[in-house]
């Protein structure tokens, strides 16, 4: 014997049907806020507005990293993730023209907004350069750039994880 429910005589709000309709258009809204909500605050790091601009320059960074590659540059680099300090050794296989200052560029791979420039002082007549970046150094995969205006660049990317000091070996 099949009991038959009378779905007249039923209250709406303990008819499932209903809370089906009401549920699916309700999420779709609570998502769609969730969206905005992270569309608003986080950065677009990956959207370049002069793209084509960025693309005319590719052709004098390769010529950077040629010219360090001919050079046999290596960098030394020992970086304090929690006092941002900066110190980088560099030699040559061949003549190396020491300039007072450098630039180093420390890179994060997809939120531009982490990404820092500083310029490091050279120290005395040694080839070693000093200075100071904003700590700490958030864990996540990065790159280093160390450019010397007009002349050469080395890069290398390495993944941190909470470390308290950055020992790097920069080959051309």
């Amino acid at each position: 014997m099949s009991k038959d429910i009378d779905l007249k005589n039923v209250p709406w709000f303990k008819n499932p049907m209903v809370w089906m309709v009401i549920f699916f258009p309700s999420l779709a809204v609570v998502a769609g806020t969730a969206t905005i909500f992270i569309a608003i605050n986080t950065e677009d790091g990956l959207v370049v507005d002069d793209y084509y601009k960025k693309g005319l320059q590719i052709n004098q960074i390769i010529e950077y990293d040629k010219k360090s590659k001919e050079m046999g540059l290596r960098a030394f680099v020992d970086t304090n993730a929690k006092t941002g300090e900066i110190l980088v050794s560099l030699e040559a296989t061949t003549e190396l023209e020491l300039k007072s200052e450098i630039t180093f560029r420390l890179v994060h791979r997809t939120r531009s907004g982490l990404d820092q420039f500083t310029t490091l002082s050279r120290v005395g007549n040694s080839p070693d350069y000093k200075g100071y970046i904003k700590p700490p150094i958030i864990e996540g995969r990065w790159t280093i750039q160390i450019i010397s205006q007009g002349n050469w660049r080395l890069k290398q990317n390495f993944t941190t994880k909470d470390a308290e000091n950055i020992l790097m070996n920069i080959t051309s």
